[in-house]
């Protein structure tokens, strides 16, 4: 059974999940528990999950945009259309990631 979590958890998990230096892809579990002590490995199993689909999407999303068939403002439209509870920060960071991957 999936679980419900708030746009503000959701958007951090999304946050730590894609978050560069030191913990660059690093598993988010330790660090989401610092702020949410009681989520379950599998609660934060399916946040991470999310957060991934996510960031894959945009990417994807980037790769549309290199390719000529949406224009660079559709990304953060559409992301958030397809995500209501994505936050402007986090599309615009993972807009900009997804743009440098595109083009490298």
């Amino acid at each position: 059974m999936p679980f419900s979590f708030n746009d503000d958890l959701l958007n951090l998990a999304l946050e730590l999940a894609t978050e560069w230096g030191e913990n660059f892809r690093k598993p988010i579990h330790e660090r989401i528990r610092v702020t949410h002590p009681d989520l379950t490995d599998a609660e934060i199993d399916e946040l991470a999950a999310i957060a991934s689909k996510v960031e894959s999407r945009i990417y994807a999303l980037a790769e549309d945009e290199m390719a000529g068939s949406i224009g660079e403002y559709d990304i953060i439209t559409m992301a958030t259309s397809e995500f209501p509870w994505l936050s402007s920060s986090n599309a615009g960071r993972l807009k900009n990631i997804g743009m440098y991957y595109a083009r490298r």
